[in-house]
């Protein structure tokens, strides 16, 4: 009596496990492509009946932990199910599901130690293709209070691990500007520097953890950040809005230099500016033409 595919893989599953050993390295991530391309091409796979299906496999292979299933949500209404080899790594696992990605915003912020909480979720950073100057764009005051009038809009690309979920921001092509490499549990891994860091959380403070969290991180890195290499930052990103009025804000109640302060004043404040989102009769800094909020 022939035996069937389930069975002829429990007698060869010490082999199926070994190749999968060989060919990927503990948190890489298995795409079904791959798995379908070893059951199709691997000589291993040849006596297992032609009926044996790739979920199959699959379904052998999380039974037995070497695959370790995820959700990876692309957008609301849109999700997959993917696979990690062996285990979850919560930096590298997310880095390994978009090509150049790095780690970012409230992550960088923890991994830099410039705030003491522990962030629940994992912020990567993946850069758009170039896209033409903002130079000609003519900024209005209307068109300010309209934007940050309302909440700060939210990536809906999550992927849901079972202790963490790891959010996939997309950002303004910089040519990865302040992305360096450090080492974090065992792997060295792609993340923004200090000042890009403070850069992209002062401009999402949604992904920074809170405009409180995000003053602490200037105190925190006041005696490493660099405020030439910042405003260097923020002069080659070239946003349409004045968010040097943000960083100066930032400085000052981190208790900065007056002569950094002043790099930040010689630049052009032309415009009433907004510290975060959604505001509810907020403060008024009339030095930084920025409004915040009352307790800060």
């Amino acid at each position: 009596m022939s035996r069937s595919r389930f069975e002829m893989m429990k007698i060869i599953k010490k082999e199926i496990i070994n190749e999968f050993d060989e060919k990927f390295n503990r948190g890489d991530i298995v795409l079904f492509k791959d798995i379908n391309n070893m059951l199709k091409t691997n000589k291993l796979f040849s006596v297992l009946p032609n009926v044996t299906r790739v979920k199959d496999l699959i379904s052998f292979l999380v039974e037995n932990k070497v695959l370790i299933p995820f959700k990876h949500q692309i957008s609301k209404n849109q999700s997959t199910t993917k696979y990690a080899f062996r285990e979850i790594h919560k930096y590298k696992t997310p880095l390994k599901l978009r090509k150049s990605s790095f780690l970012s915003h409230y992550t960088a912020m923890y991994l830099h130690n410039l705030t003491e909480n522990v962030p629940k979720n994992i912020y990567t950073n993946q850069e758009q293709s170039k896209k033409p100057s903002n130079k000609s764009y003519d900024l209005q005051q209307s068109s300010i209070d309209k934007a940050f009038s309302k909440p700060m809009r939210k990536t809906n690309h999550i992927v849901l691990f079972d202790n963490f979920s790891a959010y996939m921001l997309t950002g303004k092509n910089t040519e990865r500007l302040g992305v360096i490499e450090i080492e974090v549990e065992g792997e060295v891994l792609p993340i923004t520097d200090i000042e890009r860091t403070l850069l992209d959380v002062s401009i999402r403070p949604g992904y920074g953890g809170g405009v409180e969290q995000i003053l602490e991180a200037y105190t925190n890195a006041k005696s490493e950040i660099s405020i030439n290499r910042l405003l260097a930052y923020l002069r080659k990103v070239d946003y349409i809005y004045p968010y040097h009025q943000v960083l100066g804000f930032y400085l000052e109640r981190a208790g900065y230099k007056e002569s950094q302060l002043k790099l930040l004043e010689e630049m052009n404040i032309e415009y009433n500016f907004y510290l975060n989102y959604n505001m509810e009769n907020p403060s008024f800094s009339e030095r930084w033409k920025l409004y915040y909020p009352q307790h800060l």
